[in-house]
């Protein structure tokens, strides 16, 4: 690169920030956050959906009509 070219960029650059993202906009933080949210609650999903897919179903039948207790109201009219 000459040097006349590399003057007239250092002439341009304000501010060098350091650090993760430091020269991004502020819509790019954004992006990072919304990123890391879904990765996250992606994450959380599939977990209740493992635990869910683990659970054991069975089924409860109903008891006869003669065993079935008695309402007490009933009785007392």
């Amino acid at each position: 690169m000459s040097e006349e070219k590399k003057e007239r960029i250092e002439r341009g650059v304000r501010v060098i920030r350091l650090g993760h993202g430091a020269n991004c906009s502020s819509i790019g933080s954004v992006i990072d956050t919304l990123f890391a949210s879904a990765v996250i609650g992606g994450a959380v999903f599939t977990a209740i959906t493992a635990a869910l897919a683990r659970e054991k179903v069975s089924e409860v039948k109903p008891s006869s009509p003669e065993r079935a207790p008695k309402d007490k109201k009933a009785d007392d009219a």
